[in-house]
C-alpha cells in the first residue's frame, strides 16, 4: 500500500516537469526530487525565518523513496558514462545559461521569479538578498566553466578519462562507486559547487538539502534537468537522510564525521573544514592590507571555510592589539543592515537561539580577559535587531592563543587576533584549511608546508588567494570518486565506453 501511494504521488507530480525551471520554488511546499519527478507526500517540515515565521513547507522523502533514489542513481551511472563529452558539457552550459537568463532576463533586468525566490531564501538562510543573487551568478559561472575544472582533476588533463577511464601499463582509473550521497551545509550557496563537481565527474548524486537553504540546490537541479540532465542522475531530499548514509556507495559529508559514518571508513569523505588563519610577520606588507583582510573576514557573509578565522601576529600583545584595531576600523565599512538592503553583507541567524549562544560565547571570552576590539573602534553593540531577526555585527576579538575561541569558526564576520613567536606559528596553524603569510618570514615556510593538517599555503601578495574550483581544495574530489585498479585482460576485449561501471 505504501509503495502504491508513492508511485501515484510521483506520477501526479511529474506532470509539472515542463514548467519554467524556477517557478516551482515559489510553491507552498518545496518537493523532493526523484530524478525528473517531484514528490510531495504527507510528511512535511516547515522552513522558518529567524523570527520563527513560516516561509514554506519542505516535503519529507520516506525511507523507501530514498532507497529507490539510490537504486535509480546506480542504474543511471552507465548512461552518464556513455554520453559524449560535448553532449555532457552542453548540459552544464545550458543550465548556466538558464540561471543567468533568470537573473538578468533578455533585456538585462532582474526577473521577478528569481528575485522572489531570493527573498524567500534570504528569510530561511539569514543571508542578504543581493548576496544570494551574486552567489547564484557565481554558481552559473562554475557550471559554464566545468570543463576546466574537470581537466584539472583528470589524469593527464584528459576529459574523456571520466567517461572511459585513463590507463597505465597495468592499471585503469575507474569509478570507486556508482552513486554518491552528499549532505549540503546551509552556510552559503556557493558550497553547492562541491556536488556540481561530483555530478560533472559523471557520478549520479543524491542530495540532502539543508533546511536553511533548500532553494539553491533545487534551483540548480531544476536548471540542469531543463538543460537535459538524464533521469536518475540527480535526486534530492529535505531533512534526515539516514538511508542515504547507510546505503550509498560513497558519502560526502560537511564537517566532522559522526561516529556512524566514521565506521564506514574509506567510502566517506568529509569536506568544508575551515579554521583558516593569516600570519602577520614583520617586514613588507601588501598595499591596502587592512581592507583586504577585512574582505577575508566578511566574504560569503563570514560563513565560508575560506574566511580568515584568526590573525596570528608575530610579536608581543601590543602589536597584536594594534593590528586588531586596524582590522576593526576596516570592518566598520560593513555594518549590520537589513537583509533587503543592497549593501547588506552581515547575515542574520536562521535560529535566534544559535545567535544568542554565539553572543554568549563571545561575552564569556571577554569575561576571561579577551578584548572586543570592534567595540573599542566604536562599531556599536554586538547584537543588532532588524525585522525581528538577530544579527551580530563584525567582531575582532583579541585573545590568548590558548583561549577556546582561538581558531573558532562562527557563522558571521568574526576573527580572533593573537600574538606568538615565529617558532609557535606552525603549532598554532594546525588544522587550518588555509594559512596566508604576510611579511618577511621565510623560516616559517618549511614548517607550514610540511604540516599535513594544513591544506593550502599562500604568502606575500597572494595571502588572500582563497578558492578556485580547479585547484586542490581539501584535495581533489576526483581522488575520492575514482581509484586506480590493476587490470590485466589477456585475451579479453576491454569494455566499451560507458560499460566500465
Amino acid at each position: 500500500m505504501t509503495s502504491g501511494l508513492l508511485l501515484e504521488r510521483e506520477g501526479r507530480a511529474s506532470a509539472g516537469a515542463a514548467e519554467p525551471f524556477a517557478e516551482s520554488l515559489l510553491g507552498e511546499c518545496l518537493p523532493a526530487l526523484h530524478g525528473h519527478r517531484s514528490f510531495i507526500g504527507q510528511g512535511r517540515r516547515v522552513a522558518r525565518d529567524g523570527a520563527g515565521r513560516s516561509v514554506c513547507e519542505l516535503a519529507v522523502a520516506p525511507r523507501l523513496l530514498q532507497v529507490r533514489m539510490l537504486d535509480h542513481a546506480a542504474d543511471a551511472a552507465t548512461a552518464l558514462r556513455a554520453m559524449g563529452d560535448e553532449e555532457w558539457l552542453a548540459i552544464f552550459r545550458g543550465a548556466a545559461r538558464r540561471i543567468l537568463e533568470g537573473l538578468d532576463g533578455p533585456g538585462g533586468e532582474d526577473t521577478s521569479v528569481l528575485a522572489a525566490v531570493a527573498e524567500r531564501a534570504s528569510r530561511t538562510s539569514g543571508l542578504p538578498v543581493t548576496r544570494l543573487l551574486r552567489a547564484w551568478r557565481s554558481l552559473a559561472g562554475n557550471l559554464a566553466e566545468i570543463e576546466e575544472v574537470l581537466r584539472s582533476q583528470a589524469p593527464g588533463g584528459r576529459l574523456d578519462a571520466f567517461r572511459t577511464g585513463a590507463s597505465g601499463a597495468t592499471w585503469r582509473w575507474l569509478p570507486a562507486g556508482r552513486n554518491a550521497a552528499i549532505r549540503i551545509p546551509g552556510n552559503f550557496p556557493t558550497i553547492n559547487v562541491t556536488w556540481l563537481q561530483v555530478l560533472a565527474a559523471r557520478r549520479p548524486v543524491v542530495l540532502a538539502a539543508p533546511p536553511e537553504d533548500p532553494f539553491t540546490p533545487l534551483l540548480l537541479a531544476r536548471a540542469l534537468v531543463a538543460a537535459g540532465l538524464p533521469d536518475g542522475a540527480l535526486s534530492l531530499i529535505h531533512g534526515d537522510g539516514a538511508v542515504l548514509w547507510q546505503k550509498a556507495d560513497q558519502v560526502i559529508w560537511p564537517g566532522d564525521l559522526p561516529p556512524e559514518l566514521l565506521a564506514r571508513g574509506a567510502v566517506v569523505r568529509s569536506y568544508h573544514q575551515g579554521r583558516s588563519k593569516v600570519v602577520l610577520a614583520p617586514g613588507s606588507r601588501p598595499r591596502e592590507l587592512w581592507p583586504r583582510l577585512a574582505r577575508m573576514v566578511v566574504q560569503g557573509c563570514g560563513r565560508l571555510c575560506t574566511n580568515a578565522s584568526s590573525l596570528v601576529v608575530i610579536g608581543e600583545r601590543d602589536a597584536a592589539k594594534r593590528a586588531g584595531l586596524e582590522l576593526g576600523v576596516a570592518l566598520a565599512e560593513f555594518p549590520a543592515l537589513p537583509l533587503s538592503h543592497p549593501n547588506a553583507i552581515v547575515p542574520a541567524f536562521p535560529l535566534r537561539e544559535r545567535g544568542e549562544d554565539v553572543a554568549s560565547r563571545i561575552r564569556g571570552a571577554v569575561a576571561r580577559g579577551a578584548s572586543d576590539l570592534t567595540e573599542s573602534a566604536g562599531l556599536g553593540p554586538l547584537e543588532v535587531e532588524h525585522g525581528g531577526t538577530l544579527q551580530l555585527r563584525p567582531t575582532v576579538l583579541l585573545v590568548e592563543a590558548e583561549d577556546p575561541l582561538f581558531g573558532a569558526e562562527l557563522p558571521f564576520p568574526f576573527v580572533t587576533v593573537t600574538w606568538a613567536s615565529a617558532a609557535e606559528v606552525p603549532r598554532l596553524s594546525r588544522g587550518s584549511l588555509i594559512v596566508g603569510v604576510i611579511g618577511e618570514a621565510p623560516e616559517l615556510v618549511p614548517g607550514l608546508l610540511l604540516e599535513p593538517s594544513i591544506d593550502k599555503l599562500f604568502s606575500g601578495d597572494s595571502f588572500d588567494h582563497g578558492y578556485h574550483p580547479d585547484e586542490p581544495h581539501e584535495g581533489y574530489l576526483a581522488d575520492f570518486l575514482f581509484h586506480k585498479k590493476t587490470v590485466l585482460l589477456d585475451g579479453v576485449d576491454a569494455p566499451a565506453p560507458g560499460e566500465a561501471t
